[in-house]
């Protein structure tokens, strides 16, 4: 009964969403065309929000991974379309864009957070551009400063509707997150353009030398499969292009 609740809770927000965004003027769609009633992509779009929202009292990071699986086991047919999937984070942009109009960044980042892990999933696994997850991304974006965020979405839409907020914010030095969980930083956050990074699996990032050498004991298993992956992937490009 309490699923049942929470899925015609669900439906109820969607609904809700898709007036809003219906009624909004054309050129703040920011590039999005709505979903039609019904749509596999709406049904996709509904399953995430619920799935997410049952799993909000984890860290954000593995409600959106919980809701990644949820809609990756009922609908592959949709997660490996890049075309779908390109709607799809196309309406993810529009509600990234329209938080941070709101003031609701905490939100926006989230968002963001969701579009990382896509994008991801479809450079990897789709178009097979790229070998595996690069899960540093996604922890860049929920904790991203206001340049990195508003830069995010500006991006990703086709209208100017950021280029307001893009100027206000442009002089904020953009931070990246330091891979050691142990880093004296605040919350880890370093310069991005200062920033160090693992030159054997490609993944990891840090503040500094000593963080490196610091978390390199719990570093050291992940780095290895990583750069066995990335020497798979490798080694079948480099057959395929032949």
């Amino acid at each position: 009964a309490a699923a049942q609740q929470r899925e015609l809770e669900g439906a109820l927000e969607l609904q809700m969403q898709r007036l809003i965004i219906d009624s909004l003027p054309s050129p703040c769609k920011h590039g999005f065309d709505p979903f039609s009633a019904g749509h596999i992509c709406d049904r996709f779009v509904h399953l995430y929000s619920i799935t997410f929202d049952a799993s909000s009292g984890n860290s954000s990071i593995n409600a959106i991974l919980d809701a990644t699986d949820a809609v990756e086991d009922k609908y592959p047919e949709v997660l490996y379309d890049s075309s779908k999937m390109k709607h799809i984070l196309s309406y993810f942009s529009l509600v990234g864009t329209q938080q941070i109009l709101d003031g609701d960044d905490d939100a926006a980042r989230i968002t963001s957070a969701v579009i990382v892990v896509f994008e991801e999933f479809i450079a990897s696994k789709v178009n097979k551009t790229k070998a595996g997850v690069c899960t540093q991304k996604l922890m860049e974006m929920v904790i991203a400063d206001d340049h990195t965020l508003v830069s995010f979405f500006r991006k990703r839409i086709t209208c100017s509707c950021l280029d307001k907020k893009h100027k206000e914010v442009k002089s904020i030095k953009k931070m990246g997150y330091c891979n050691n969980e142990k880093c004296p930083l605040p919350d880890g956050k370093v310069e991005r353009s200062k920033m160090l990074y693992c030159t054997r699996c490609r993944y990891a990032y840090y503040c500094s030398r000593d963080c490196q050498e610091a978390a390199w004991s719990e570093h050291r298993e992940e780095c290895k499969e990583r750069a066995e992956e990335i020497a798979k992937f490798e080694r079948i490009r480099n057959h395929n292009e032949v």
